[in-house]
């Protein structure tokens, strides 16, 4: 028998500020996911990029390195089930939209 669990949104749906990395997930003692869309509009912006994922801490350099690594677009990442660190995200381009849930 599984344990009922509630998706939430993640805190963030999208990059303020390109360069600058926002939690996309809190701890998720169920896991979750977080989903770079396909393409630049769904983005919502001018070209399609990867969405840089740090589930360790704070992305605030734009490659992968360490616990960084590059979500390309139309990739989706599944949380860590059990994971007490929250996840970040980081892209180029301000208003870059990705969507996270958790669970």
């Amino acid at each position: 028998m599984t344990t009922p669990v509630t998706p939430v949104a993640g805190p963030n749906t999208f990059i303020t500020t390109g360069g600058v990395s926002v939690i996309a997930i809190f701890p998720a003692p169920n896991g979750g996911y977080i989903t770079n869309p396909l393409n630049a509009a769904d983005q919502g912006i001018g070209t399609a990029e990867p969405l840089y994922v740090d589930p360790v801490g704070s992305c605030s350099v734009l490659q992968a390195n360490t616990t960084t690594f590059a979500l390309p677009p139309g990739e989706t990442w599944n949380v860590i089930p059990g994971q007490t660190t929250p996840t970040f995200v980081n892209a180029a381009t301000n208003g870059h939209k990705f969507t996270t849930v958790s669970f």
